[in-house]
């Protein structure tokens, strides 16, 4: 089987979103016929070139499969596939809360254009208000693997006597919220507690960020199923989350992680100090071996929906 992948590739480490080559590679070695296309560039003058772009190499490669990420990309693969052979397949990565001009289009697309649709998280089928498989991503374990704290701290130049609270994610993007994050750890009122953003690393960094790391803040306003935590539990990081996407699924029954309403910083900062208190690493690891969170057990999913096409 053939396969043509689609997202944005404008990425500063890498041409994709780490996610998506890593579930790109896993696809690999399970065999499939793997091609890469990033779109490269915002705007719809960067993705009316993209779609020309993709429109040639779907007549030359004849992929049995278009898989786009992002919904815009879906957009652009749904006009590039237009009269092939190929059956486009899109991930919705994100989520819709609100009722929006999105929202509407994306259902349109999922009923009369895309011949399979993922999302990553069931609040975000319950917000479509439709029947969707759901895939969340898989973390690759052979690369998010343990490293001991103390060890992980001295690879990242972090002082033994502070508490570090990393947030992944680049404090421009304001749909993370890095504003909330420093509201709670300031409420913190600790002198030791350092918020620490991770941002523009590779993941063997992230790893090293996640192992020596005492919590991992997450602050976004929405997501689908946010990789980093995942990625966080592979590592047996502590954490604190707004309740987002999949987060209390994913978090369920581990102690060290907590979850806290949406948009509530006092809440934050009471769970970030709870958290500081656990002074220990979590079971989560186990967590996403159990629910099957694996880059390998994603990509057999994956490839039995491009089965079924």
């Amino acid at each position: 089987m053939k396969v043509i992948f689609v997202a944005s590739g404008n990425k500063s480490v890498g041409t994709v979103s780490a996610f998506v080559r890593s579930q790109f590679e896993s696809l690999q070695q399970e065999g499939l016929d793997m091609i890469l296309f990033p779109i490269r560039g915002k705007g719809w003058k960067s993705y009316s070139k993209a779609i020309l772009q993709l429109r040639r190499l779907i007549r030359r490669e004849r992929p049995d499969i278009v898989h786009a990420h992002y919904s815009v990309c879906g957009v652009a693969a749904a006009l590039a596939a237009c009269c092939s052979r190929s059956k486009v397949v899109v991930s919705i990565l994100g989520s819709f809360p609100r009722k929006t001009f999105k929202r509407r289009w994306v259902r349109f697309f999922i009923k009369h254009i895309w011949d399979a649709t993922i999302v990553k998280s069931q609040r975000t089928a319950n917000q479509l208000g439709m029947t969707l498989p759901v895939i969340p991503n898989g973390v690759n374990l052979d690369q998010f693997t343990l490293i001991d704290q103390q060890q992980a701290r001295e690879m990242c130049g972090f002082d033994q006597d502070h508490k570090y609270i990393i947030w992944c994610s680049h404090p421009s993007r304001t749909e993370k919220r890095y504003n909330w994050a420093e509201e709670a750890v300031k409420l913190l009122k600790n002198d030791k507690a350092v918020l620490y953003p991770v941002f523009d690393k590779s993941h063997d960094d992230v790893v090293k960020y996640m192992c020596a790391a005492d919590v991992l803040l997450l602050t976004s306003v929405m997501e689908g199923s946010p990789n980093v935590i995942k990625e966080a539990m592979a590592c047996n990081c502590p954490i604190v989350s707004t309740d987002v996407g999949d987060v209390s699924w994913v978090t369920e029954g581990v102690a060290g992680t907590y979850v806290a309403p949406n948009g509530d910083t006092q809440a934050l900062s009471r769970m970030l100090s709870q958290a500081l208190a656990f002074g220990q690493r979590t079971q989560g690891r186990q967590r996403i071996i159990d629910c099957g969170l694996t880059t390998q057990k994603t990509a057999k999913k994956i490839e039995a929906i491009y089965d079924t096409l």
